[in-house]
């Protein structure tokens, strides 16, 4: 429970550290969830059945954006079409996330670990139920690709196609017999065809993967000297280097106790200014780097907690030897080193519930070894 409330202890022990003691508190609260969760879920005397969370939670999840997708192309024809199109493509994904009010990278997340779920479960069921189930279990997969191919974010792609590959080889062992391999690549070719396809329709995104993404990397910290750095920069990596670049900075000035939570973001915004970086100034950009987020804000103590709380995970899926919860450290890593995802209640709580209810699975099956 103190492993996985450690994010919310920083708070408190370096609560001293604030300028203005409500700003320190508005952070504090978003993270005592992280404290409140695992004292509800790791407390329980009964089991919990951690396979049937995941499966009600992907088959909900993927319904309710199925319809989302649906009525986004009713209520934003106009949108949905120049999608199709292949206009403004940059977009994509953050206007879909808008009309359902949500932060475009967390639903990101959300989707790529639906759709390693889906697939996990449609593998499951090769060879061992009814026919029916398999074709609805893919049926869902199908679906939930879909909506990842739509919001057309790399790093949620990368990272549910590396989930699905991590399953593949290390899931049920049982399913690798001669009658249901050749089932299993199904799921991998589906996934092969839908990219292709989703290039062929929308070939920004080769682009968008490629060229936007790599592009000026010679102007790292010096982004002012572009001609128009909304347009030609705004999308790429020479951004958030940049910013890193200067977070780190900002982290070196007090690499011991930080300059506390409520304080993180304005040391680097003025840093911007001091260092007369008038696009990343004007924008106002946090440090999309979680790791380098709690440097800045609790010193090195921040840092090491921040690796521990996301290893964790990977500790838990070990352990139990639960190929999902070792996914979802990936892509929970993965997603904290571009952005900062336990500044925000949607990120905060998607990681404390999952690492929550792991953990209770891992504590049950070291109980019943001790029956």
């Amino acid at each position: 429970m103190l492993f996985i409330a450690s994010p919310f202890l920083l708070d408190l022990l370096f609560f001293w550290n604030n300028d203005v003691f409500a700003e320190g508190i508005k952070h504090a609260e978003k993270r005592v969830s992280l404290l409140l969760l695992p004292l509800f879920i790791l407390s329980q005397n009964h089991r919990l059945n951690t396979v049937l969370i995941l499966r009600y939670y992907a088959l909900i999840t993927t319904a309710i954006l199925s319809f989302c997708l649906i009525r986004f192309a009713i209520i934003s024809p106009e949108l949905f079409n120049k999608y199709l199109n292949g206009t403004d493509l940059w977009e994509m994904g953050y206007e879909f996330a808008r009309s359902i009010n949500m932060h475009a990278p967390a639903l990101n997340m959300h989707v790529a670990f639906v759709v390693v779920i889906n697939f996990y479960f449609f593998k499951e069921a090769l060879g061992q139920i009814r026919k029916t189930h398999i074709i609805w279990r893919f049926v869902f997969f199908l679906l939930s690709l879909i909506v990842l191919f739509y919001i057309n974010t790399r790093l949620a792609i990368a990272s549910a196609f590396f989930g699905i590959i991590l399953v593949s080889f290390f899931g049920n062992k049982a399913v690798f017999s001669a009658k249901t391999f050749t089932k299993l690549t199904v799921g991998l070719v589906v996934f092969v065809l839908l990219g292709i396809g989703f290039i062929k329709l929308f070939p920004y995104s080769i682009q968008k993967f490629s060229d936007v993404t790599f592009a000026h990397l010679d102007k790292v910290g010096k982004l002012d000297q572009l001609e128009n750095p909304e347009t030609e920069a705004f999308n790429g990596l020479v951004t958030r280097l940049s910013i890193w670049k200067s977070s780190l900075e900002v982290a070196l000035k007090n690499p011991v106790i930080g300059v506390g939570a409520a304080d993180g973001k304005r040391e680097v915004v003025n840093y911007f200014k001091d260092t007369k970086q008038q696009f990343l100034a004007k924008y106002e950009f946090p440090v999309h780097n979680q790791y380098l987020d709690f440097w800045i804000k609790f010193g090195a103590l921040g840092l090491l907690v921040a690796l521990l709380y996301v290893f964790l995970f990977l500790y838990i899926g070990i352990a139990t030897r639960k190929v999902l919860c070792i996914f979802f450290f990936i892509l929970f890593a993965s997603a904290n080193f571009v952005d900062d995802f336990l500044i925000r209640f949607d990120g905060i709580v998607f990681s404390g519930i999952w690492l929550s209810i792991f953990t209770k699975n891992a504590l049950d099956i070291k109980l019943d070894k001790l029956k």
